[in-house]
C-alpha cells in the first residue's frame, strides 16, 4: 500500500528524492506510514528534502536513512536508491570501521562529531574513484531531549585533497630535480615520480623529430615489465585521431582504449602492449609537437582533472628543467672558449703560475688597480697584493691550486688609495696554474645592505621594527646575563591616535607617528634602543638601568614628552600614551617573557588611568587568565550552549504602541552567572570570534521572531548590533541576507544597528554595504549618534532608516541646558533626513516627555522596560493595554 501523498505535507520539495520518499512503501517498512511518524521526524525531514545542501538523516538506533538530492550525488549509483530506509551500517560496511565511533559519540553522549577529508571509493562514471569528503554529525533530540536519531552535513573536497596532494607532488618534484644537471637524469627521475604518483604502469617521455615524423624515447619508466607503447618510433602509432589532437597540442585522455572512439579501431594493438587506459600530454612550442609524456595502465581508469593538471604541469617542468640544463651545459661550452677572448670581458682576469706569480691580467683588472700591467705580471701574489697571501682568500687559492678544483666566494677589499670594492671572486685550475676571474659586485652588495636595513626598520618611523627589536634584545638579555646588570622594556601604546586618522586621514596620522617617534628617541640614550611595533605601539629596550637611571624616570619623561600638543600644519593635536614597564631579570628572563609582561602592564593603565604608566606585577597575569577563560567559554558556548538574547522594547512616543526590539547579547559562565558584553565583547574581538557571535544573534533573532508569530504575537521587528570588525567583512552583506532567507522571514522585521565610528572608518566601502542590506530588504539604524565625529555631507549620503539619539545626551536632559539642545538639534537634523528617530537610555516620565514635545518618534529604556527574556517579553507583551 503506497502512502497518500497528503502524508507529506510538512515538506514541499519536489525533486527526485522527494518524489521518492513519497512512492516508497512506507507502510510496510519497520517506521511505518508517515502519519504516525513523531513531529521531531517530519520537522527534520522537511529541513532535509527542502534543502540544496547535501544532507543525510539517521532515524532510531539503527539509523535508518533518509537524505536528498545533494546527498544523492554522494553515494552514487551503487549506493542510490537502495540506501533509503536501510540502516547506514548495511550501506557503509566498508567505511564503518572509521564512522562507527564518531556515530558512538554522536549517539551515545550527543558530542557533535566532524570528520575533515575522509577517504571514500565511490563508483562514478563507470569507474571505482576514491573521493575526500568532509562530514558534520550532530545528534538529534526529540521534544524531551531525548537522542533520536542523527543529522550528517557533507561537504565533498575531493578537488581541495587532490590541489594539495598535486601541491605536495610539486614541491617534492621540484626538490628532485634541483640539483640535477643532465637531461637525461632529470626527464628519468620525471618519469618515476609521476608513475608512482599516479598509479601507472609506465610512463614515456618522447621528444619529437618533426621532420621525419618520429619519436625519439628519452626516458621510460615501468612499474612491471610492460613493452613500450611506441616501440617503433612513429607518432602515428597513437592513431589518426590521437595523433591529431597531439598535435595540437590538447592533452588525450583515454579512460578505456576499448570503448574511447578515438583509439577503439586501434584497441588491440594497445591491448597487446597491456595498455588498457592511457593519459597523453604533448608539448607544443611556436606551432610543433615537441615532445610527448604518456601514462599507461593496464586496467581501464577514469583520468580526473586534478591528474591531467598534474602531469601538464610535470610536463612543462619537465621540459623547462631539461632546456635549463641544456642552456646551461651550452653556457658552460662558451665559458670554456670565452677564456681564450680576455681582451674584451667585463670580468677581471688574473691568470698565475704554479709558484703564484701573476702571468697574464686583462684591460678590466688593471681599471680596477689603476696602475699598469708592468707593475704586477712577474710578480708572486704576495708582492702584488701585500697580505692577501695569509688571508682566507690567499688560503682559498692554494687549496684551489693543489686540489685542482674551482672555489667561488665573494670577498670585500680595500686599495691602498681607500677605494674599497666588493668582489665575486672565481678561481679555475688552468693547465698548470690558477685562472682568476673577479666581477664587481659592490653595486649589489650595497643594495642588498639596504634590502636588509629595510626589512629591519619600519618604513615610516625610520625606527627598528619588530624583528630588530626582538634580535637586539635578545642580544642585550645575552649581555645582561653574563655582566649581571640590569634592563627594562617599555611598551607603549598611543591613546586618541584612532580618531586622528578618521577625522584628518592618514597623511596627518603618519606624520604624529613620526613626530612621536623623534620625540621617542630624544626621551632615551644613545645605547638605549626604541622600536615600533606596528600601528600605534612603539617599543623601548633600555640597558642598563639602574637608580640613576630608572625606567620609570623614562616612563614618566615619554608621558610628559608625548602629552605635549603635536603641531602638523596649522592643526594642535593632543594624544597621550599608555606605558607598561618590565623589568628584566625579575620579570622575564626572555624577550617574549619581558613584552608580554609590559604588555599586561601597559592595558593596566588603559583599564585605570590612561595617560600614565604601571609597572608589571605577577596578578597581572589573573587579568590576562580571566580573559583567557571567557574567550574559551565563548568558543563553547558557540558550540553548545552558553549564549542567548534579552530583548528590550521599543515604543511609539506618542501612542505608546510597540515599536519593536532591540536583541542584546548575552553569555552565563559555567555557574550560569551572566558576563556582560563589556567584558566579553572585547574579549571576542580580539580573539576574531565577533563575526561568529554576529551570525549566531542574526540566526537566534530570526528564529525567535518566527517563534513569537508560532505564538500568536505579532510580526515584531528585532534590531541586532553590529560590530566593526563584523561590518567590515567581506560579504558580510550577503551573509546577513542569507541567514534572514534561510529563516524564512520577512527582512523588512530585521534591522541592523552600526555606530557612528563604524561607518566612518572607510564611508564609501559603508554606503556599499547598507545598500546591499537594504536591496535585501534589511533596515539600517545608525546607533550611540552625537558620540562620533560623522560629518553632515557624510550623514546625508548613507543609506539609512533610523536615528538612534546616544543615552548619554538622554539621560542628562533633566539638569543639563546644552544637552537639551544639543538632542533638540539631533532630533530635528534627523527629521529633516527623514529618518525615524529613537531616544535611547529613556529611565523617567520627564524624558519621555521630552522626546514627545520634540517629536521622536521612538523611545526605549528602564523606564518603558528593562531588557527581557523571550518568554518574559512575551508576557509584557500580553499584559499591555
Amino acid at each position: 500500500m503506497r502512502p497518500d501523498h497528503g502524508d507529506f505535507d510538512f515538506f514541499g520539495s519536489t525533486g527526485e528524492m522527494a518524489r521518492l520518499v513519497r512512492s516508497f512503501d512506507w507502510a510496510n517498512h519497520p517506521l511505518g506510514p508517515p502519519s504516525s511518524w513523531p513531529p521531531t521526524l517530519r520537522s527534520i525531514l522537511g529541513v532535509c528534502l527542502d534543502s540544496s545542501f547535501p544532507i543525510m538523516i539517521g532515524w532510531g538506533p539503527d539509523l535508518i536513512q533518509f537524505y536528498n538530492d545533494g546527498y544523492r550525488q554522494i553515494l552514487g549509483a551503487t549506493k542510490h536508491p537502495q540506501a533509503l530506509g536501510r540502516p547506514a551500517r548495511h550501506t557503509w560496511p566498508e567505511a564503518w570501521g572509521t564512522v562507527g565511533p564518531m556515530v558512538e559519540r554522536v549517539m551515545t553522549h550527543g558530542q557533535a562529531v566532524s570528520g575533515e577529508d575522509m577517504p571514500f571509493v565511490l563508483e562514478r562514471n563507470g569507474y571505482p574513484e576514491l573521493c575526500h569528503f568532509t562530514f558534520s554529525y550532530s545528534a538529534i533530540r526529540d521534544e524531551s531531549g531525548d537522542i533520536v536519531g542523527m543529522f550528517i552535513a557533507a561537504m565533498e573536497t575531493t578537488s581541495r585533497v587532490l590541489a594539495e596532494q598535486r601541491q605536495a607532488f610539486a614541491l617534492e618534484f621540484a626538490d628532485r630535480i634541483r640539483d640535477l644537471s643532465a637531461p637525461q637524469e632529470i626527464i628519468a627521475t620525471a618519469c618515476e615520480l609521476l608513475g608512482r604518483r599516479l598509479e601507472a604502469s609506465s610512463v614515456t617521455y618522447a621528444e619529437t623529430d618533426p621532420l621525419r615524423g618520429r619519436f625519439r624515447i628519452s626516458a621510460i619508466w615501468k612499474a612491471d615489465a610492460a613493452p613500450p607503447l611506441l616501440d617503433s618510433g612513429r607518432i602515428g602509432d597513437y592513431g589518426p585521431a590521437l595523433q591529431a589532437l597531439l598535435s595540437s597540442g590538447q592533452p588525450a585522455a583515454i579512460d578505456d582504449v576499448a570503448t574511447d572512439p578515438r583509439t577503439r579501431a586501434h584497441a588491440s594493438s594497445f591491448i597487446n602492449l597491456r595498455v588498457r587506459s592511457l593519459l597523453a600530454i604533448p608539448l607544443v612550442k611556436a606551432g610543433a609537437l615537441i615532445s610527448v609524456l604518456t601514462l599507461c595502465c593496464a586496467a581501464p581508469r577514469r583520468w580526473e582533472r586534478e591528474y591531467i593538471v598534474l602531469a601538464q604541469d610535470v610536463a612543462d617542468r619537465t621540459w623547462a628543467a631539461v632546456e635549463r640544463a641544456r642552456a646551461e651545459a651550452a653556457l658552460n661550452e662558451e665559458r670554456d672558449r670565452s677564456r681564450e677572448i680576455l681582451a674584451n670581458m667585463d670580468e677581471a682576469f688574473v691568470l698565475l703560475d704554479p709558484d703564484f706569480r701573476v702571468v697574464q691580467v686583462n684591460e678590466r683588472a688593471l681599471q680596477l688597480e689603476q696602475r699598469p700591467a708592468s707593475e704586477i705580471v712577474g710578480l708572486t701574489l704576495a708582492e702584488a697584493w701585500p697580505g692577501l697571501e695569509e688571508s682566507e682568500l690567499g688560503a682559498l687559492y692554494r687549496r684551489a691550486m693543489a686540489e685542482r678544483a674551482s672555489v667561488r666566494r665573494e670577498h670585500h677589499h680595500t686599495y691602498p688609495d681607500g677605494r674599497a670594492f666588493w668582489f665575486d671572486m672565481h678561481a679555475y685550475p688552468h693547465r698548470d696554474g690558477l685562472a682568476i676571474f673577479f666581477r664587481d659586485i659592490t653595486e649589489g652588495k650595497l643594495a642588498e645592505q639596504r634590502v636588509l636595513a629595510a626589512a629591519q626598520h619600519d618604513v615610516l618611523t625610520g625606527l627598528p621594527n619588530r624583528a630588530l627589536v626582538f634580535e637586539y634584545a635578545q642580544h642585550l638579555l645575552a649581555a645582561a646575563q653574563r655582566n649581571h646588570s640590569r634592563g627594562a622594556i617599555l611598551f607603549i601604546d598611543l591613546d586618541r591616535f584612532k580618531p586622528v586618522n578618521d577625522i584628518y586621514g592618514h597623511e596627518i596620522g603618519d606624520r604624529l607617528l613620526q613626530e612621536v617617534a623623534k620625540r621617542l628617541t630624544h626621551c632615551v640614550r644613545q645605547e638605549d634602543l626604541v622600536g615600533r611595533l606596528g600601528g600605534d605601539e612603539f617599543i623601548v629596550v633600555l640597558h642598563p638601568v639602574g637608580e640613576a637611571f630608572s625606567p620609570t624616570t623614562v616612563a614618566a619623561h615619554i608621558r610628559d614628552a608625548l602629552s605635549r600638543p603635536f603641531e602638523i600644519d596649522s592643526l594642535d593635536l593632543a594624544i597621550s600614551a599608555c606605558i607598561g614597564i618590565s623589568r628584566f631579570p625579575e620579570h622575564g628572563t626572555d624577550v617574549d617573557e619581558l613584552v608580554r609582561a609590559a604588555d599586561l602592564a601597559m592595558y593596566q593603565v588603559k583599564y585605570d588611568t590612561r595617560g600614565s604608566y604601571h609597572v608589571y606585577t605577577p596578578s597581572l597575569n589573573r587579568r590576562a587568565d580571566e580573559s583567557a577563560a571567557i574567550e574559551a567559554r565563548l568558543k563553547r558556548a558557540l558550540q553548545h550552549e552558553g549564549l542567548f538574547l534579552h530583548y528590550q522594547p521599543i515604543v511609539d512616543v506618542k501612542t505608546g504602541s510597540l515599536s519593536g526590539v532591540e536583541a542584546l547579547l548575552r553569555l552565563a559562565d559555567e555557574n550560569g552567572r551572566v558576563i556582560g558584553p563589556d567584558r566579553f565583547i572585547p574579549i571576542a574581538e580580539a580573539a576574531g570570534l565577533v563575526g561568529e557571535l554576529g551570525e549566531w544573534v542574526a540566526r537566534e533573532a530570526c528564529m525567535q521572531h518566527q517563534a513569537w508569530r508560532d505564538e500568536g504575537l505579532p510580526a515584531v521587528a528585532i534590531s541586532v548590533n553590529v560590530s566593526p570588525l563584523q561590518f567590515r567583512q567581506r560579504g558580510f552583506a550577503q551573509q546577513l541576507g542569507g541567514i534572514v532567507r534561510t529563516a524564512g522571514i520577512d527582512p523588512a522585521y530585521l534591522l541592523v544597528e552600526v555606530t557612528e565610528s563604524t561607518v566612518m572608518g572607510n564611508v564609501e566601502d559603508a554606503i556599499q554595504t547598507l545598500n546591499k542590506l537594504r536591496a535585501d530588504g534589511i533596515g539600517v539604524a545608525l546607533d550611540d549618534f552625537g558620540t562620533g565625529h560623522s560629518s553632515l555631507s557624510h550623514l546625508s549620503s548613507l543609506p539609512l532608516d533610523k536615528l538612534k539619539v546616544d543615552r548619554s545626551f538622554i539621560q542628562h536632559l533633566h539638569r543639563d541646558h546644552s544637552t537639551r539642545a544639543v538632542t533638540a538639534a539631533i532630533i530635528a537634523l534627523g527629521k529633516t533626513l527623514r529618518l525615524e528617530i529613537v531616544g535611547e537610555g529613556i529611565e523617567s516620565a520627564d524624558a519621555l516627555k521630552y522626546l514627545e514635545e520634540h517629536d521622536c518618534n521612538q523611545a526605549q529604556g528602564y523606564f518603558i522596560s528593562h531588557p527581557l527574556s523571550a518568554p518574559d517579553f512575551a508576557r509584557w507583551y500580553r499584559k499591555r493595554p
